[in-house]
């Protein structure tokens, strides 16, 4: 009799901790979200991994691979990596029902026959559709954007033009952080640099020029406002360099300065002989 037992428990265990692959043929008759795979419980813990294949003909060739991890009540996060230079997907998510969760993935043309490869190590399993992919909807629980690699919905992506994005998906340079950064050091190369300013043909403003601007601008010559920061935000190479040209400026304001103190002492030391001198024959 226990052995029946176990043997009926190994059996539920099997069943209910599906690991399988499988393979379907489908087609997307028009642009949008589109459901590609299911989860077939709202649990559904476990490892899951999607790849999408066009197979030529009228479709050039692309690839596109899903994964993500499932726990008991959130999901980790969705994987995605294109092999191509785009495609016909622009991003992935999951939505759930109120009883299953589903893969859906928003395409911007339609496919007459596409490969779908689901590979599962899951508590809980899912299935891949066939046929026509239906239409997708209902609540979305997290969602990431295709390019050439977007790990964790957008935590570090890669974008189809080489730009790289942490913490965003829309890097408009070769490094793109929307965050802090900690490091040890930053170089910066450059073109030039401020040292003009103590050449002899230099125009140094006077003092009152720049008091006048100032009162007119507020904020110094050649230094962007708190507007334009705020909107621009600021090169570091670039503002490095102005800042510099205002230490060097301020430090020929101070020499003349220093210059004009030194003479106007030398003459209240003179005033100060002089004015001994006549009391002394007084």
């Amino acid at each position: 009799m226990k052995t029946i037992l176990y043997g009926i428990a190994l059996l539920l265990a099997l069943h209910t901790y599906s690991q399988n692959e499988l393979t379907n043929t489908v087609s997307v008759d028009v642009a949008g979200w589109k459901r590609v795979a299911q989860l077939t419980g709202a649990s559904g813990r476990g490892y899951h991994e999607v790849i999408l294949m066009t197979t030529g003909g009228d479709s050039e060739p692309r690839v596109a691979k899903i994964s993500w991890l499932k726990g008991w009540s959130n999901y980790g996060g969705l994987n995605l990596v294109s092999i191509s230079d785009k495609g016909y997907w622009t991003e992935a998510r999951i939505t759930y029902d109120g009883t299953k969760a589903y893969l859906e993935v928003n395409f911007s043309k339609t496919i007459n026959s596409m490969k779908i490869y689901f590979n599962q190590s899951a508590w809980i399993g899912g299935s891949i559709f066939n046929g026509a992919l239906p239409n997708g909807g209902d609540t979305v629980i997290l969602t990431s954007k295709f390019g050439r690699l977007n790990f964790g919905e957008n935590d570090f992506f890669l974008a189809y033009n080489g730009n790289v994005g942490i913490g965003t998906s829309t890097p408009d340079e070769k490094l793109a952080v929307n965050g802090n950064i900690h490091t040890k050091e930053v170089r910066v190369d450059l073109s030039g640099w401020s040292d003009f300013v103590f050449d002899e043909d230099y125009n140094l403003p006077t003092l009152k020029d720049v008091e006048n601007h100032i009162n007119e601008k507020g904020h110094l010559k050649d230094i962007p406002s708190a507007k334009e920061v705020a909107e621009e935000g600021i090169l570091l190479g670039n503002m490095n360099e102005k800042l510099l040209q205002k230490i060097e400026e301020l430090t020929l304001y101070t020499i003349q300065q220093q210059k004009l103190i030194d003479n106007q002492s030398k003459a209240l030391k003179g005033q100060a002989e002089i004015i001994k001198k006549i009391l002394e024959k007084l």
